[in-house]
């Protein structure tokens, strides 16, 4: 394997020099910190939030919103409601082939629906304005504080690749596995592997065992969590998809 991947980086080498490609931080089309909060979450545990949306605060009684509609939210001992404050609204991904998995054994998906800020309060219930809407925010999504994402000024420049510190593409947004310039996902490395904002990866496919794996790309954090990181597109020479290897680039 070694000399396998030692000629994938000298193939990769070849393609031509490093000042040629792309150095973009956030791709080739617009990035907005909402995009990348609109990616699906990967997570290891099931999420049990006091507050959750109760219904919609309208006069013909629809139950499934956007932005720019209230939403009423519940109300629980020791919430720490504020008018003012604001929070993500999300959801569990659930389905025959998209429920939480057993410990250890991969990540559930869970889905950003928008942001909310509360606008009044009483004793059992609270009033909020959807100020985004990624997907319908519907009965029975569930609340946590909200933090906006801050996009890296810098990524690291596209050094060699290290080859052995692999890591894995999980999905996007909508539960995708296949994505092209520009596009939104996460990968199986957070901070407890070292990676920060602005970290950039290369992106292999291993198309025939045995032979030199392929360059189909490179991606670049925009925001990293403790086990796993949303990553950006800024290049490819191929679609980038699920099964794809992703190896970090040396930071010189």
């Amino acid at each position: 394997m070694r000399t396998v991947l030692a000629f994938a980086a000298c193939t990769l080498a070849a393609a031509g020099p490093l000042s040629a490609q792309s150095v973009s931080i956030t791709g080739p089309r617009t990035l907005l910190p909402a995009h990348v909060m609109c990616t699906d979450l990967p997570v290891v545990t099931r999420t049990v939030s006091p507050l959750f949306v109760k219904g919609g605060h309208n006069t013909d009684g629809h139950q499934v919103m956007a932005k720019g509609q209230i939403a009423v939210i519940n109300r629980a001992f020791g919430d720490g409601l504020r008018v003012g404050r604001s929070y993500f609204v999300r959801r569990l991904h659930t389905g025959p082939t998209r429920e939480m998995p057993r410990i250890g054994e991969g990540f559930g998906m869970v889905r950003t629906a928008g942001w909310l800020t509360v606008t009044a309060i009483d004793e059992v219930n609270a009033l909020a304005l959807i100020n985004y809407s990624c997907d319908s925010i519907e009965v029975g999504d569930y609340l946590e504080p909200y933090v906006e994402v801050a996009l890296p000024m810098s990524a690291d420049p596209l050094g060699a690749p290290i080859f052995g510190e692999y890591a894995n593409i999980l999905f996007g947004t909508d539960t995708r596995t296949t994505f092209g310039d520009g596009d939104t996902l996460n990968i199986d490395r957070g901070t407890v592997h070292g990676v920060v904002t602005g970290a950039r990866f290369a992106i292999f496919r291993n198309v025939v065992q045995g032979l030199p794996l392929v360059y189909v790309g490179d991606v670049v954090v925009m925001e990293q969590g403790e086990l796993t990181s949303k990553v950006v597109v800024v290049r490819v020479t191929d679609v980038v998809q699920q099964g794809d290897v992703v190896v970090r680039r040396r930071n010189p």
